[in-house]
């Protein structure tokens, strides 16, 4: 089943429920002189097999074997047909102070910005640093994904993921 996608700038798209709350949380971020950039939405289940799969050539080029370049890779690249940007309820979001997809992120007034306000849009931070032991990926100060404002509350005031909630 696809998901309900709509347009929310560019060539990024997300699911029906989180594009206008994205674009809320973005907008009210400039208000604040807060410029946020979206880099990913929306994936296609295609699009997803060429980024795990370049990801492993990449590890492998680095001296990986090719088990063990699959097992890192899925750390950081969701192995096709887990990846929330597949739903179309994951972005990626950078502060336009420093763009790259990287851990550097977390020091940029855009970060601290969206880790204070996303709930109030419905969106979690996915994959906080103190919780790569549970998540099972690697910190991602740029991954933001829709459960909604209640759920995004709920979850952020108790400083939960998903997986302590629905353990897999």
């Amino acid at each position: 089943l696809d998901p309900d996608l709509v347009s929310i700038g560019g060539s990024h798209k997300l699911e029906r429920r989180a594009a206008s709350f994205v674009m809320q949380m973005v907008k009210d971020a400039w208000n604040d002189g807060i410029y946020i950039n979206v880099t990913s939405s929306y994936r296609t289940y295609i699009k997803q097999v060429s980024l795990f799969k370049n990801k492993i050539a990449r590890l492998e080029r680095e001296g990986y074997t090719h088990a063990q370049a699959v097992q890192e890779a899925g750390t950081v690249v969701a192995v096709p047909g887990t990846s929330e940007h597949q739903l179309g309820l994951a972005v990626d979001l950078v502060s336009s102070e420093y763009r790259s997809l990287d851990e550097k992120q977390e020091n940029t007034r855009g970060f601290r910005w969206l880790k204070e306000h996303c709930s109030e849009y419905g969106f979690i931070l996915r994959y906080p640093r103190e919780k790569e032991g549970i998540t099972g990926i690697r910190y991602e100060p740029w991954h933001f994904r829709y459960v909604g404002k209640e759920a995004a509350a709920w979850l952020t005031e108790r400083n939960l993921t998903l997986e302590d909630v629905l353990p897999l």
